[in-house]
């Protein structure tokens, strides 16, 4: 082809191209906007944010159009006008913070385009004296010449142009050519002009129309891969699932004769899960403007280990974050209820007798962690047999008269206010003290957030808000200085998913940890430490089955973040995608999962008082018998009590198909009858 005087060429989609839907750079600036400057704006929707800083590029177009030009803006304008909807100007540096904000999202430009791999080519068949890029942005010509310096582009090709946010006219409707014309005095029609690029309308018809030759740049496989990410917006399960599918591609498995690679890709594909809920609990925290997160034992030692590769990768990314301290805090149901107690008396007996409606004493006193052997006259004393199993014990006589006992009474207090001033020694080593006032997060998997309300009542000036993958419904009057959120269902806000809030086993053995439960604190070496209680027959299936799943996920989750600030992604947008994992693993069709679960020795000892072994289950004859016989009904009840993943027991291949179809079916009709009449007595 004959050389021409002049070559302009279109940038996006063209020149450079970007590995995601343009808007995901508009939503990661939201999400640093809300990350790094809550604490002067207060907006917790990053939504919120996104929409409104598209509303002022609307209103400036606007406004430009009244003007007699197009609808154009500089973002440097936009950013500017952003900041001051949210923050005071007066009080705080708003130029400096737009400015922040526009050299994050330049920062995410770069990294995410690439130079189109064909086009230096395509452009060398056209020839011309002259070659300018023309582009419809929102950026400077000058910035435009960085980002294609970046790209490496070869700058004999094109080094130099136009962007329509210079001089307020753009291509779409014409005038961007008409001003090029006049700058260059080239009249079209004469073929010493040609345009390039991809869009119909602004790159093909509309130069056409001014007699402007020009020439439509649509490389099959690259206009394709564009199509696909424009997909991609406004689906966040299936930009999840591709960056899922990407992470499972690249990553190193274990070797494919290792018995364990099963439970390590189970886990690597159940990540977004936990990467939800992990930033569920910055959001929180954030929202609420907590000076710390405590993770509590024994869930909340993994769930600390995948929100310290969260914190670790933002830090990388975003300078001068303020985020609150994250801490262990060992605690469990045992450790700290009895501490809790504000009185000894049937009424705060209720605390646990609202979860456990039917126990017996020797239960009892495990749950108040203490030995029987110490309280042994007072039970002879009212005839109570310790290992009898006593219905809604609070209206039984014989307990209504140990509660009656003042010498019993001051020797149980006696013993919590030991255990309280332990508990509340170590939890001063942890930075909690009943004299500060603060606001802090606690996490745990679920499912009443128990081990918060103790704590709450032991510390009035101390608002505690509890982050949960889920929440069933409270029992219990809720401390005024507490709150409770979940990433999962919460049953107390809707009645939804309420079947995963009857099958908590199997999320409890996939997210604990080996180090035992805390059944206490102690004094050694001068410092305060909590007791440990490892149970190797617990652990079995945490060596056999979690720490492979959970190195699944915790390989997946460094690859995972760093799509959450390219993509501006919040809890809110991994949600529904979480659920579906989380679905998955309850569904009992994963054998692995299912082998695990039924070889776990679960640890009972607060309310029940020992530990259920998952494997045991009531033989047909058993189940037979408790149609008269009391003992065996109520052995009945309580394994339904504490297996209710009836899925789980229909996956069982060690038990015949009628036996465990009649246990579902039992386990089915009791949560149901629980959804549907059952009433706290």
């Amino acid at each position: 082809m004959d050389k021409v005087k002049l070559k302009t060429i279109d940038v996006w989609d063209t020149i450079l191209r970007r590995k995601c839907h343009p808007d995901y750079i508009k939503r990661s600036t939201a999400y640093y906007f809300y990350l790094k400057y809550y604490k002067l704006h207060l907006i917790s929707s990053v939504d919120k944010l996104f929409d409104t800083r598209v509303s002022i590029e609307r209103s400036i177009g606007q406004d430009c159009q009244r003007r007699g030009f197009d609808d154009e803006y500089l973002i440097s304008d936009v950013f500017l006008k952003w900041v001051n909807c949210f923050i005071n100007s007066e009080i705080h540096d708003v130029p400096s913070i737009a400015l922040d904000l526009y050299d994050w999202e330049f920062k995410q430009e770069k990294k995410s385009i690439y130079l189109d791999p064909t086009i230096e080519a395509f452009l060398e068949e056209y020839p011309s004296e002259e070659t300018i890029f023309l582009s419809d942005f929102y950026m400077s010509s000058v910035d435009l010449e960085k980002l294609l310096t970046h790209a490496k582009i070869n700058k004999n090709i094109v080094s130099s142009g136009i962007s329509s946010a210079d001089i307020l006219f753009n291509k779409r409707s014409g005038k961007l050519f008409d001003y090029v014309s006049d700058k260059f005095n080239i009249s079209p029609g004469n073929e010493d002009w040609i345009h390039i690029g991809d869009n119909e309308w602004s790159d093909v018809k509309v130069p056409a129309s001014k007699n402007i030759k020009s020439i439509r740049y649509l490389p099959t496989d690259e206009h394709g891969y564009r199509e696909y990410k424009e997909s991609l917006w406004g689906n966040n399960e299936k930009l999840i699932e591709d960056a899922v599918n990407n992470i499972i591609k690249s990553s190193v498995t274990f070797d494919s004769n290792d018995s364990k690679r099963t439970e390590f890709a189970i886990g690597l594909k159940a990540m977004p899960l936990i990467a939800g809920f992990t930033l569920k609990i910055l959001e929180t925290a954030i929202d609420t403007k907590s000076e710390r997160i405590y993770f509590f034992t024994r869930e909340g030692e993994f769930f600390i280990k995948a929100f310290e590769l969260l914190i670790e990768y933002l830090k990388t990314q975003l300078q001068e974050l303020d985020l609150p301290v994250i801490d262990i805090l060992e605690v469990s149901r045992l450790s700290t209820f009895a501490p809790s107690l504000q009185e000894i008396s049937l009424k705060e007996m209720m605390r646990i007798w609202n979860l456990y409606s039917t126990q017996s004493v020797s239960a009892l006193f495990k749950t108040l962690n203490v030995n029987i052997a110490d309280y042994v006259d007072y039970v002879n004393k009212y005839k109570i047999n310790p290992d009898e199993d006593i219905i809604y014990p609070w209206q039984d006589e014989r307990i209504q008269n140990l509660f009656n006992d003042s010498e019993f009474k001051d020797k149980l207090w006696h013993h919590v206010l030991t255990q309280r001033s332990l508990l509340m020694n170590y939890f001063e080593t942890k930075g909690l003290s009943k004299n500060k006032d603060m606001n802090v997060c606690v996490v745990d998997v679920g499912w009443r957030g128990t081990i918060h309300d103790n704590i709450a009542l032991l510390y009035p000036n101390i608002h505690f808000t509890g982050v949960y993958l889920g929440l069933q419904t409270y029992l219990n009057e809720q401390p005024a200085n507490t709150a409770k959120v979940a990433f999962g269902p919460n049953i107390n806000l809707s009645v939804e998913f309420p079947h995963f809030l009857d099958s908590v086993a199997p999320i409890e053995m996939i997210t604990n940890s080996p180090s035992g439960s805390v059944i206490g604190y102690t004094k050694e070496n001068n410092e305060y430490v909590a007791i440990r209680k490892i149970d190797d027959g617990e652990n079995k299936s945490w060596y056999e089955f979690t720490r492979f799943f959970q190195d699944g996920i915790l390989t997946g989750l460094k690859e995972f973040y760093p799509y959450i600030l390219d993509y501006g992604l919040t809890h809110h947008e991994l949600r529904d995608y979480s659920l579906r994992i989380w679905e998955t693993l309850i569904n009992g069709n994963n054998k692995s999962l299912m082998e695990a679960f039924n070889n776990l020795n679960h640890n009972e000892t607060f309310g029940v008082g020992t530990y259920i072994n998952k494997k045991h289950v009531p033989s047909l004859r058993d189940i037979y018998n408790s149609l008269w016989d009391r003992r065996s009904r109520q052995a009945l009840i309580g394994f339904i009590k504490s297996n209710q993943w009836s899925d789980g027991i229909r996956g069982r291949q060690y038990i015949n198909w009628a036996h465990k179809h009649i246990l579902g079916l039992l386990i089915d009709f009791a949560v149901f009858y629980k959804h549907r009449f059952y009433k706290k007595k």
